[in-house]
């Protein structure tokens, strides 16, 4: 599969995830196919917050692991903008996740 063609899978690229106390924008940054080696999909994630005041916006980055051929077969599954807003609401600036079986 294609770059270009794994990019598509991701459904919130651009997408603006709401927190108690801040306003974040996901932007799809890369995403590397890791096989055949192994059955992954790293997807690298930067969220960048609404300005707060006058100071500059934050910035943070996630980085999910993805079984290749489940997530190619199913998609990202129900719930996937839950758990990138469980993981924002973290405050975590630098995060990984292993969704294996979503």
């Amino acid at each position: 599969m294609a770059v270009y063609e794994l990019r598509t899978l991701f459904p919130f690229n651009e997408h603006d995830f709401k927190t108690p106390y801040s306003s974040w924008q996901c932007r799809l940054a890369e995403v590397s196919d890791l096989r055949p080696q192994n059955d992954r999909l790293a997807w690298y994630l930067a969220f960048r917050s609404g300005l707060e005041g006058h100071g500059e916006p934050k910035k943070r980055n996630l980085k999910v692991l993805t079984s290749a051929g489940h997530l190619s077969n199913n998609g990202f599954g129900a719930g996937l903008e839950s758990r990138i807003s469980e993981w924002l609401n973290t405050n975590e600036e630098d995060g990984r996740r292993e969704w294996l079986d979503y």
